[in-house]
């Protein structure tokens, strides 16, 4: 059966709240969720290896909570699809959980781009000004 994109955004089957499920759908669902877990804990082992700046290790740390929480919440939503449990099987949900990916997404490639180089820049004039003041004794 192919995807159609515009039975898939119909009203009636984006709010049904008990719908019809495969398991070739479980299974590309626990893939997805699956990977963003084992994306976050490839994050995790490289924060501890890679002793990089401040501002890397904080970046490293809001991927790796991103991944980490959508993916729980998207094994979650999985398991409420598999069993079938009215109103949280809905494919709204997922759309949803779909939505804050992308929020969240956003307002970490944000804080990369507009954040971290003026605050490198202000700590590398930082550290050149403090490089001149006198050392305590």
């Amino acid at each position: 059966m192919p995807l159609d994109l515009v039975n898939f955004f119909r009203p009636a089957r984006l709010f049904h709240l008990q719908p019809a499920i495969a398991t070739t759908t479980i299974y590309f669902l626990l893939v997805v969720f699956g990977s963003l877990l084992i994306a976050s804990v490839v994050i995790k082992i490289w924060q501890k290896k890679n002793k990089g700046d401040a501002f890397f290790q904080k970046l490293l740390a809001k991927y790796f909570t991103m991944l980490t929480t959508l993916g729980v919440i998207g094994i979650v939503l999985t398991w409420f699809r598999y069993e079938r449990v009215y109103m949280f099987s809905s494919r709204l949900l997922l759309f949803v959980w779909f939505i804050g990916f992308v929020v969240w997404f956003i307002f970490i490639l944000r804080y990369q781009i507009k954040t971290i180089p003026p605050s490198r820049d202000q700590l590398k004039k930082t550290r050149e000004f403090n490089k001149y003041l006198p050392k305590r004794k």
